[in-house]
């Protein structure tokens, strides 16, 4: 007992290094215990979940609509109606019916620098006709993209009109040298308005 107290004092009462070593290990192990604990706690852990906000309603005050697609357009001489090209168009006259549109304008290749000005070939078509339905080139009116008004004497080919025949399919073209741009053609039977058909003449 007495020599234990003499070691004791001896090392002015520190630890001996084999004591320090030990306490060293005994912490090293205690860490590394804490990491495996850690990271088996977070592995085990469940994902946080994923929320997912919905966008919010159309403000009361708006009018309720519907949107409607693929809309016969019927025109008359007493109900004109615009289209762009492409529409399909009803149009009733009081000698007949038909289902009329408007294609194009097919433009030359490109050149560079782009001309402001440019040849335009719209085409016309009918099918599905019944009763008399007159075709005539001077019932067209086309404005190109400076506002310049353009009235066919003649389809191309020479034709100053064209017979529909009940369910026979009939196309014509007109072809003017207009301006690019925004522009449309009018179809006006006997000088009544019934169809207009938008269109965009570009050559870039």
């Amino acid at each position: 007992m007495t020599s234990e107290l003499r070691v004791a004092r001896a090392n002015g009462g520190r630890a001996t290094p084999g004591l320090r070593w030990l306490l060293a290990l005994l912490l090293c192990a205690t860490v590394l215990v804490g990491v495996v604990v850690d990271r088996a706690v977070a592995s085990t852990a469940p994902a946080p979940a994923i929320v997912h906000y919905p966008y919010g309603g159309l403000p009361s005050w708006l009018p309720q609509t519907s949107p409607t697609t693929n809309k016969v357009l019927v025109a008359s001489p007493a109900h004109p109606q615009l289209g762009i090209e492409g529409d399909v168009v009803k149009v009733a006259l009081l000698t007949g019916t038909t289902w009329a549109t408007m294609t194009g304008p097919q433009v030359p290749p490109f050149v560079a620098p782009p001309p402001p000005y440019t040849t335009c070939t719209l085409t016309i078509a009918l099918r599905s006709t019944s009763g008399d339905v007159p075709l005539r080139a001077q019932d067209f009116a086309i404005i190109d993209g400076n506002g310049t008004r353009y009235f066919p004497a003649t389809f191309v080919g020479g034709q100053r009109s064209v017979t529909v025949a009940s369910d026979v399919a009939v196309s014509v073209r007109v072809r003017e040298f207009m301006a690019i741009g925004s522009g449309s053609i009018r179809w006006a039977p006997a000088g009544h308005p019934v169809v207009t058909w938008e269109f965009t003449v570009e050559n870039d």
